[in-house]
């Protein structure tokens, strides 16, 4: 098997723990390689992709994976590591399970973001749709399959993932949705109005968000549009899946025990 790793290269001291996961892993006989800057990868049947780092490199080496129908696993450096469960020093177990073939491929959904009728972005963890200055509120209208949901007086609203149910939406009041349910998680952010509270729905839903001020979307943590008053916001399933590679069954509760304490 060959491993590509990802770590965020203006961060000397990520590198150097790449440098000793790529020495454990050619000493067992795996061919290693970093992950060029560009994100392109050489096809190949037998490969993964490894993020070394946070949450946040994780979450944007998804996309990279996912581009190229590669697995994914991650190897924790940051402060969390929701995500990334394994660390350095458990890296020779990795190996092992990898060499055993002790593991399964999870396709993970993800999201497609269309503004007015555009496809922009698909999304593995969320969509954040926030107001444009710092001060005052956002308005918006939301829609869910073509049914009048309401309007939101607030800060802003996020969409996520199953996956993404423990990040942001999480922090701002959301539900954890448990693993194996395929779910758009519909949550607030500093509601002024008190009728507006997180909804839970299909992954087959069509979630449409109307603008009636100026806002910034941002996918994944990446802010990549800002959106005017009267553009409409889609969100749906995306035709893309993440696959992200597990070697154990994971105790979603224990991790949010252990991490977000």
């Amino acid at each position: 098997m060959h491993l590509i790793f990802a770590v965020h290269t203006g961060k000397a001291s990520l590198v150097t723990v790449a440098g000793r996961l790529i020495d454990m892993a050619e000493a067992e006989g795996f061919t290693c390689s970093m992950l060029d800057p560009n994100g392109v990868v050489k096809p190949s049947e037998d490969a993964a992709i490894v993020a070394v780092g946070g949450d946040g490199n994780f979450i944007r080496t998804a996309q990279i994976a996912c581009r190229n129908g590669l697995p994914l696993f991650g190897v924790n450096c940051g402060r969390i590591g929701f995500l990334t469960e394994w660390t350095e020093d458990r890296f020779p177990e990795v190996l092992k399970l990898l060499r055993d073939g002790a593991y399964t491929i999870e396709k993970r959904s993800m999201l497609a973001v269309d503004v007015n009728g555009e496809h922009l972005r698909d999304c593995f963890n969320d969509l954040l749709i926030y107001k444009h200055s710092f001060s005052g509120v956002m308005e918006i209208s939301l829609e869910i399959n073509g049914l009048e949901a309401g309007s939101l007086f607030g800060d802003g609203l996020i969409v996520a993932t199953s996956t993404g149910s423990t990040g942001y939406s999480l922090s701002a009041g959301g539900p954890i949705v448990a693993d194996g349910l395929e779910t758009m998680v519909v949550t607030p952010i500093c509601a002024h109005t008190l009728h507006f509270r997180p909804v839970v729905c299909s992954m087959d839903s069509s979630v449409t968000i109307t603008m009636d001020a100026k806002g910034v979307l941002a996918a994944d943590g990446d802010r990549f549009r800002s959106v005017s008053k009267g553009d409409r916001i889609t969100v749906t399933r995306s035709e893309q899946v993440t696959k992200l590679m597990t070697f154990r069954n994971r105790n979603l509760f224990r991790l949010i025990s252990e991490k977000l304490i």
